[in-house]
C-alpha cells in the first residue's frame, strides 16, 4: 500500500504539485468541438487541474482557454462579450485575444500603453478529431498531440463522450485497468449460478472463461508509454485466455472489450483531473475501418458503455464547469439502485454500466485513503500503474526531462486485445501483431488455441 506521502503525490494535481506538473506536460482533451459550435458562441466555464478557465471561440473560429478572472479587478470573464476576435470583460471593457493579449483597454486614456503590459493567463488550443485540446505546460513550443488510433479515423467512425465523476482521478483510472472486478460489479446474478454443460457451451468464450476463473493472474510489462497488462484466466484444457490492456501515461487506458466479435469496435478512455476531487471521464468508441452502425450507437445512448451516457441520462444543463455532463444517477439517489434487480438480475442492482463503476469509486471518498488498503495479487496491475505514475512524477521533478510519450507520440500506437493461447506459449511474442496498430486491419476475436488475425 502507498504511504500517505505517496498517496498525496499520486492524487494532488494543482499547479506546483509533482503530479500536476507531470500532467501539464501533456495535451489534455478539454472540450468537444461541438461545445463551442460557432464563432462568437457563448463562452464556457472550464476547470482543469484545479484551475478555473474560460473557453471561447473567437470571430475567426480560433479557440482560446484563458484564466477565468479578468486581471484588472478579478471579475469573471464568463460574463464577457465574445466579439470582434476577442473576449471583452463587461466590467471595464478590457478585451483579450485567444493568446491572452490585452488588445483593447477603453477605460484608459487613448495615449496609454498600459494594455501592452498586460498578459492574461492563456493556454494554447488545437482542434483535432472533434476535440479541443489544450496544453497547460511551460513549453513555448508545445509537443505534438498523442497519436492515438481513434484520432486518425473519419468522424463517422467514432463517437466521443464525457461525464463528470465525483472522485479523485486515480480512483476512476484504477477501475479501468482492474480486470478482476468484471466478474462481479458488471455481472448478472445468473453468472454466479451453476449451469449445465449445454448452457455453458452456449456462452461467449469470454463470459465462459470469466465464469470459470474469477481470479485472473496478472502479467505486467513496463513499457515506454506506461504499463502493458495481461490478465490470464484458464480457458480450455490446455489453453489460457488473455485479456490485454494498456495504461498510457498520464491518464489514458485501452481496455479489451467486445473484441471476440469478428468486426469489433474499440474503446479509449482518458481520466482528466478537474481538480483533486472530481474527474472528467472522456470516452471514445470507434471502428478503425468503417462507420459506426446505428445499433452500436444505440447501445451507448442507453448507458451501455463505460464512459458514455445518452443525453436523457444527464441532469439539465448548467453553466458550472462541465455542467452539461453531470449524470442523473448519483450519490444523492444511490445511482438508481434497485434492490429487487440486485436480487434477481443485476449483481449490483445498478442498471447503467458506467454507474456500476462510479458508485463504488465515489463511495471510497473523494480521495481514497490508500494507506488502509489490503491489496491482493489481483491488484498487481493497479500497484504497477501507481508506481509508474509516482516514479514518472518524481523523475520529472528531479531532472525536468520530458516524460514518456511527450516527444514520441507514436508510442501510443497500440491496441487492446483478447486471445486464447496454448498454455505453455509465451503470450508476449504471440500477441505482438494484436497489440500494435496496423492500418487497414482490425484484429478481433478469440479462437480456442489461437489469436484471430486482422481483416
Amino acid at each position: 500500500m502507498p504511504s500517505n506521502e505517496d498517496n498525496e503525490l499520486l492524487t494532488r494535481v494543482g499547479a506546483g504539485t509533482p503530479m500536476g506538473d507531470l500532467i501539464r506536460q501533456y495535451w489534455l482533451p478539454g472540450l468537444l468541438s461541438t461545445e463551442l459550435p460557432t464563432p462568437n458562441s457563448d463562452p464556457l466555464r472550464v476547470r482543469l487541474l484545479g484551475e478555473d478557465l474560460i473557453a471561447f471561440r473567437d470571430s475567426d473560429g480560433r479557440v482560446g482557454m484563458v484564466g477565468a478572472h479578468c486581471p484588472h479587478r478579478g471579475a469573471s470573464l464568463f460574463f464577457g462579450r465574445n466579439e470582434e476576435s476577442g473576449l471583452r470583460c463587461v466590467y471595464h471593457g478590457w478585451k483579450y485575444d485567444v493568446a491572452g493579449n490585452c488588445v483593447d483597454m477603453p477605460s484608459e486614456p487613448p495615449e496609454s500603453s498600459f494594455k501592452d503590459r498586460i498578459r492574461h493567463t492563456a493556454y494554447p488550443c488545437i482542434e483535432h478529431a472533434g476535440v479541443i485540446w489544450t496544453y497547460m505546460g511551460p513549453l513555448s513550443d508545445p509537443p505534438a498531440l498523442p497519436n492515438l488510433e481513434w484520432m486518425s479515423v473519419p468522424d463517422d467512425h467514432r463517437i466521443l463522450a464525457k461525464r463528470v465523476q465525483y472522485s479523485n482521478w486515480v480512483q476512476a483510472l484504477e477501475g479501468e485497468i482492474d480486470s478482476s472486478h468484471l466478474g462481479f460489479a458488471h455481472s448478472r446474478v445468473t453468472d454466479h449460478r451453476a449451469l449445465s454443460p449445454e448452457q455453458e457451451r452456449a456462452l461467449s468464450p469470454s463470459l465462459r472463461y470469466q465464469r470459470r476463473d474469477t481470479h485472473p493472474r496478472f502479467e505486467l510489462v513496463e513499457t515506454d508509454y506506461g504499463v502493458l497488462i495481461a490478465a490470464r484466466r484458464g480457458a480450455e484444457a490446455d489453453s489460457s485466455y488473455y485479456r490485454i490492456s494498456h495504461f498510457l501515461l498520464p491518464f489514458w487506458t485501452l481496455v479489451a472489450s467486445g473484441t471476440e466479435r469478428d468486426d469489433p469496435t474499440r474503446g479509449t478512455r482518458a481520466f482528466i483531473p478537474i481538480d483533486d476531487e472530481s474527474v472528467m471521464v472522456f470516452a471514445t468508441t470507434f471502428h478503425p475501418l468503417r462507420p459506426l452502425r446505428e445499433t452500436e450507437r444505440a447501445v451507448l445512448r442507453t448507458g451501455g458503455g463505460a464512459g458514455y451516457v445518452g443525453s436523457d441520462h444527464f441532469l439539465p444543463g448548467a453553466t458550472a464547469p462541465f455542467g452539461n455532463w453531470r449524470p442523473i444517477a448519483s450519490a444523492e439517489n444511490d445511482y438508481l439502485l434497485d434492490r429487487n434487480a440486485q436480487r434477481a438480475t443485476s449483481f449490483t442492482g445498478i442498471a447503467e454500466f458506467w454507474a456500476q463503476d462510479a458508485a463504488l469509486q465515489e463511495s471510497m471518498g473523494a480521495i481514497c485513503d490508500r494507506t488502509r488498503e489490503h491489496l491482493g495479487s489481483s491488484d498487481s496491475a493497479i500497484v504497477r500503474m501507481r508506481a509508474r505514475l509516482i516514479g514518472a512524477s518524481k523523475q520529472f521533478r528531479k531532472t525536468g526531462a520530458c516524460p514518456p510519450g511527450v516527444e514520441d507520440p507514436d508510442l501510443y500506437q497500440v491496441r487492446a486485445s483478447v486471445a486464447v493461447l496454448p498454455r505453455e506459449e509465451p503470450w508476449l511474442p504471440a500477441t505482438e501483431d494484436l497489440r500494435r496498430v496496423v492500418p487497414g486491419t482490425n484484429p478481433g476475436g478469440v479462437a480456442v488455441g489461437l489469436p484471430v488475425g486482422g481483416r
